[in-house]
């Protein structure tokens, strides 16, 4: 069973809430299974959560240590005569990366019959997560919100024309660093969000932006936006809006929560990103045919590895269709 992701911030809550002495410490079984068992428990002091998964054997540990990863002390503990693994938070700063590294591991370990194959998910876990806690990640600048919102924008656009929600996160590859922001299986999108009052001029970063190769269809989606110093449409609104959306679909909540992360997005810098409300004022898809002014690697010299450039939108802009056009013609032609 998936976990569930605001189940487990409830359980920690839950523990915060809960009195205890220097040595002491306190736990909740947030999943596993019969034979392996995946805990949630607070050491009052220093007040830091802890992860404990077992029963499990020594020799486990012995041989094939677990990855290396900042902030986080791993260790043993005797709990009813019994050894379980432990993962101690040392960097308080990161509790809501460390809870849903959690939700992760208890959806990893749902059908776990044998400590030595939980042992093994938990490393194959943790040396994905390894760079989660690695990077000296600051406030998102106001090119990177903009750039966010326009994405969290089209998210809540598919699923509201029908896409399904599963299909629609697991598309969503812009805070993976793809070369495009959507790869859905009836069209791949590269997303461009936009504040300027020239809509008709955009910036490229790379030669792979706009190559359609290994693409069924390229389409340029553009966000225009109104910005405001004051509103409700803020950036955290619009995650806040798409957490409910998923609210019944626990695998995309999850997912969707890990993808956050690694665009830098963090709820604890929530009050620096209410200064700025989002208003969607169009949003205009481009096929990005042989019609479409654009750079690739194979439309430039050999010797030349990499381009930015600016394209006017001019003139093409009577190729452009509105976003329902554009999913109603893509939908259509798929169930053809």
């Amino acid at each position: 069973m998936t976990s569930d992701i605001d189940q487990i911030f409830r359980s920690w809550a839950s523990l915060c809430s809960e009195i205890g002495g220097p040595s002491q410490t306190a736990r909740y079984r947030i999943g596993g299974t019969s034979k392996f068992g995946v805990y949630l428990a607070i050491c009052f002091e220093p007040l830091s959560p802890v992860l404990e998964f077992g029963p499990i054997s020594p020799d486990l540990v012995k041989d094939n240590p677990l990855p290396s990863i900042k902030g986080i002390e791993s260790g043993l503990s005797f709990r009813s005569n019994e050894l379980f693994l432990t993962l101690s938070l040392r960097q308080a700063a990161s509790i809501d990366i460390f809870l849903t590294l959690a939700a992760r591991l208890t959806d990893e370990l749902g059908h776990v019959e044998y400590p030595v194959t939980g042992y093994n998910a938990i490393r194959k876990v943790l040396v994905v997560w390894q760079t989660f806690f690695a990077s000296e990640r600051g406030v998102l600048s106001g090119p990177e919100q903009i750039g966010l919102a326009g994405e969290l924008i089209l998210i809540a656009l598919l699923v509201e024309k029908g896409v399904g929600e599963s299909s629609v996160i697991r598309s969503w590859k812009g805070s993976e660093k793809s070369h495009h922001d959507f790869h859905l299986p009836f069209a791949t999108i590269e997303a461009k969000a936009t504040i300027a009052h020239n809509i008709d001029a955009i910036s490229i970063s790379s030669l792979h932006q706009l190559d359609d190769t290994g693409t069924k269809k390229l389409f340029l989606a553009q966000v225009v936006m109104d910005s405001h110093d004051h509103g409700i449409h803020t950036l955290p609104l619009l995650v806040k809006n798409i957490r409910e959306r998923l609210s019944a679909h626990l695998a995309d909540r999850l997912e969707f929560e890990e993808k956050l992360l690694q665009a830098d997005y963090r709820d604890t810098d929530e009050p620096h990103y209410m200064k700025q409300s989002f208003v969607t004022r169009k949003v205009r898809v481009f096929p990005v045919d042989e019609s479409f002014p654009k750079l690739t690697s194979t439309s430039v010299p050999g010797d030349v590895l990499e381009a930015s450039y600016k394209i006017s939108l001019g003139s093409v802009a009577r190729h452009a269709v509105s976003f329902d056009d554009f999913i109603s013609a893509v939908l259509s032609e798929n169930n053809d």
